[in-house]
């Protein structure tokens, strides 16, 4: 075929068809995220308000760390527009390089996996036809979703947030973003034999830009402009005089650059081939895959010594900044008169920003026990579990080996990185004890669990539809981020599972909430269970 692109218009209208629902969804639930916070922050409302939230957000490097930089040299500036685009432009940014990342690796290398574009290949249908489908549907989803998250902040007509302008420019800071990292995802599935691969590394080099920028945040914005993930947030949306779209531009610039490159690449592959050499494998197995558990921890070994690692080096990175906040408490006179005395103030800074930190932290092991329990149902849909259940193995001990794999990887995961922050915060002036880390880092293990119990009932009973524990793990973020600063109805703070942990150490302890908490999730693991044994295997 000499015309790579032929029947792309074929190939556009099929994926149309086949994601319509999943795309509404995901406009909808990106909206739900990135514009239900406008107007719900409490707004500076005296001089020495907007000085405690400037003293806490703009001067305090940890929190530029969580949260970027922003350009307010004046406290009393430091109003609604500023603290949305400070607190919001960055998670957004990451949230839609996540779904595209995702999105991308899924319709084009897992394609090639499950052997989809081999049978579109049979047909008359350019080598190229079905990528640059994708590449259009993501290019015109990012366009929607910019119009409409930029017009729905604007119909809220809350002051601060009221400028068309602004609104475009965070709106479209946001979406390129998301596009650019769907691109460099387009091209490290060309580089990677599989899908696993492609996505693995995609995200390990976001968890290594957002690190860097962690860095530059606090030392040096500038250096940021060489850091492609912080062009999302420092063309600085609503910051009166210091807005730039030149972050929105090199994206796109990137953007393209990456799917020049990986057309390049894909031209000159085989199908279901890559650039990097399989491994041959052992002759002969070990005698750990003789057991369920050593095939199931064999077959995802790889991404979870990966997932086990970065949450170590993620632990590192914000156990550096307490050292960064001994300096912030020590040396800031506002604050020493916010709270009554030097230690009161220490301690509910430091209480609260643990409170913070440890809860995000767990968002991301959530995430990381979704996907080690989520490899039963793809499992499933690749009609590989059909191939277990013709030897002597019951259901019980499948759903048992999942589960528990994910409850277990998810504890050593939050373990480490709890770990890695211990540890790097030991050479400080005010280190803290291995149980004053321990304790409030290791309670938010009873709220993973509740997510792998609910997850367990979805794989039950309504397996097609597991993948909406995401959207949960995604409002939990959300009200781990910044349900401290808005005004929602108590409700919404209610649905959330984090909201009945115990805050440690800012709250006491409170064994009844953490008792009821994990035997709810222990009934839905075994109500979970019951559904599992019933229902029929699903097929692809």
């Amino acid at each position: 075929m000499n015309k790579p692109l032929y029947k792309t218009g074929a190939m556009f209208k099929s994926l149309l068809k086949r994601d319509w629902l999943k795309l509404i969804f995901w406009v909808l639930g990106m909206l739900a995220f990135a514009a239900s916070g406008a107007g719900k922050m409490e707004v500076a409302s005296s001089p020495a308000t907007a000085a405690t939230m400037y003293t806490m957000f703009v001067k305090n490097p940890a929190m530029l760390g969580l949260f970027g930089a922003t350009p307010i040299k004046n406290p009393s500036a430091y109003t609604l527009g500023p603290i949305f685009g400070q607190t919001m432009t960055l998670i957004t940014a990451i949230t839609f390089a996540i779904i595209s990342i995702i999105y991308v690796v899924n319709r084009t290398r897992k394609e090639e996996d499950d052997g989809i574009a081999e049978l579109f290949r049979s047909f008359s249908i350019g080598k190229l036809a079905n990528t640059t489908a994708v590449v259009i549907e993501l290019v015109l989803l990012h366009i929607v979703m910019a119009l409409l998250l930029a017009f729905s902040i604007q119909a809220q007509n809350v002051d601060g947030l009221n400028n068309l302008s602004s609104n475009l420019l965070f709106a479209s800071s946001t979406s390129a973003q998301g596009l650019m990292w769907g691109m460099i995802a387009l091209f490290f599935a060309q580089i990677f034999p599989e899908a696993g691969g492609a996505k693995g590394t995609t995200f390990g080099f976001l968890g290594l830009l957002y690190v860097i920028r962690m860095g530059t945040d606090v030392a040096a914005p500038q250096a940021g402009w060489f850091n492609p993930l912080s062009w999302g947030y420092l063309g600085f949306p609503y910051a009166a005089g210091h807005e730039s779209w030149l972050g929105v531009g090199l994206a796109l610039v990137f953007s393209i650059l990456m799917l020049i490159v990986a057309y390049v690449l894909e031209i000159k592959r085989d199908v279901n081939a890559g650039y990097l050499p399989e491994g041959r494998g052992r002759a002969h197995a070990k005698r750990t895959l003789l057991s369920l558990p050593g095939l199931v921890l064999s077959l995802q070994k790889k991404m979870i010594i990966g997932w086990l690692l970065a949450v170590f080096v993620l632990g590192l990175v914000y156990g550096s900044m307490f050292g960064q906040m001994d300096q912030f408490i020590s040396g800031n006179e506002l604050v020493k008169q916010i709270f009554i005395g030097n230690a009161t103030a220490t301690d509910a800074i430091t209480g609260n920003f643990m409170v913070t930190l440890f809860s995000i932290l767990s968002i991301l092991v959530s995430a990381f026990a979704v996907i080690l329990l989520s490899r039963m149902t793809a499992e499933e849909r690749k009609n590989r579990q059909e191939q277990l259940y013709a030897l002597p193995i019951s259901r019980l001990k499948v759903y048992l080996t999942y589960v528990l794999t994910a409850i277990i990887g998810s504890v050593v995961a939050q373990f480490l990185a709890v770990l890695g922050i211990y540890v790097e915060q030991l050479g400080n002036k005010n280190a803290l004890s291995f149980a004053d880390v321990m304790k409030p880092g290791m309670i938010w293990i009873v709220g993973i669990v509740f997510v792998v119990a609910l997850l367990s009932l979805l794989v039950a009973f309504i397996p097609r539809a597991s993948g909406a524990i995401w959207v949960y793990l995604g409002f939990l973020l959300f009200m781990s981020y910044l349900g401290h600063i808005l005004d929602l109805p108590q409700w919404i703070e209610k649905l959330s599972i984090y909201d009945y942990i115990p805050k440690l150490p800012v709250d006491k302890m409170d064994w009844g909430n953490v008792s009821v908490i994990l035997i709810l999730s222990v009934l839905m693991i075994v109500l979970g269970f019951v559904g599992y044994r019933r229902r029929d295997l699903i097929g692809g």
